[in-house]
């Protein structure tokens, strides 16, 4: 095989040498290339222009929301699909050694094909990104009850303030602190066990919260206070925060959030349910 053959094309050096790959004797020659022949000086702005366009690309697609439906399908995917088996990090580096341009390309192509598989899968019908919830009235007394249940539902002794049964006086306890009349929903056919309530401040109001548990142990709270929005919204908002998902909607007297983990895939439904008997 001849040596114009074992050499690489001046493309590939072009990029190497965008990419900072080159040794100092490369790059010289390199200059003295572009110096001198305007085709190899525009091959090298075109691949300057198509990395710094596809950082941009990239950049703008960091913004996009990810749909709920995907975050759920990987949280919930069986582990042999989940688990994916990468050779050794020095194989990888002795086989390939990837340049900029290229890692820039390949996030592109898996973050477009993520985002699609998402919105295959199904999307929810209201996306709410953390730009929304910045947005929105409401964000204080979310984020104190995204805390709040963080914490509480990893104790095991003290889930509750007031047991399961005392439902009596959960109900007027409740009703006299946050001033709202409410019932404790039976979410036995949803295989949810209530175990008891909760009293708590956010966003500087008191908070009424009623704790259930499923067959594995995940909590799931409802959380209910004095409405925040001036005007009653039936619709369902979701949201995921880390490993929490949570479902809020507006009602008649009380602004009410559904808490529980984020790879629960019903939650907006549970939270039609609840909002039909509360």
């Amino acid at each position: 095989m001849s040596d114009n053959l074992r050499q690489p094309s001046l493309d590939a050096r072009l990029s190497a040498m965008l990419d900072g790959e080159v040794t100092e004797a490369e790059k010289s020659e390199l200059d003295d290339i572009l110096a001198n022949d305007p085709n190899a000086k525009l091959t090298s702005d075109k691949l300057r222009q198509a990395t710094e366009h596809g950082r941009t690309l990239f950049n703008e697609m960091l913004k996009e929301p990810v749909s709920l439906s995907l975050v759920r399908s990987i949280k919930t995917a069986p582990e042999g699909r989940r688990a994916l088996r990468f050779p050794k990090q020095e194989t990888v580096r002795q086989k390939l050694k990837p340049t900029y341009r290229l890692a820039i390309t390949s996030s592109v192509i898996m973050f477009a094909l993520g985002a699609a598989a998402g919105y295959m899968v199904g999307a929810p019908s209201h996306m709410m990104t953390y730009a929304d919830i910045a947005g929105d009235p409401s964000k204080a007394w979310l984020d104190d009850v995204a805390s709040h249940y963080r914490l509480f539902s990893r104790q095991s002794r003290h889930l509750v303030e007031i047991p399961a049964n005392e439902s009596a006086h959960i109900v007027e306890w409740l009703m006299a602190t946050t001033g709202i009349s409410f019932r404790i929903p039976d979410l036995t056919s949803e295989k949810l066990v209530f175990m008891g309530a909760r009293l708590f401040s956010a966003g500087g109001r008191p908070v009424g919260e009623l704790i259930y548990q499923n067959r594995d142990g995940e909590v799931i709270a409802i959380c209910f206070t004095k409405f925040i929005s001036p005007m009653p919204e039936k619709d369902m908002r979701e949201s995921i925060r880390d490993d929490i998902g949570m479902v809020t909607w507006q009602g008649l007297q009380a602004s009410y959030v559904l808490t529980g983990p984020s790879s629960d895939a019903d939650l907006e439904g549970l939270a039609t349910k609840i909002a039909g008997i509360i």
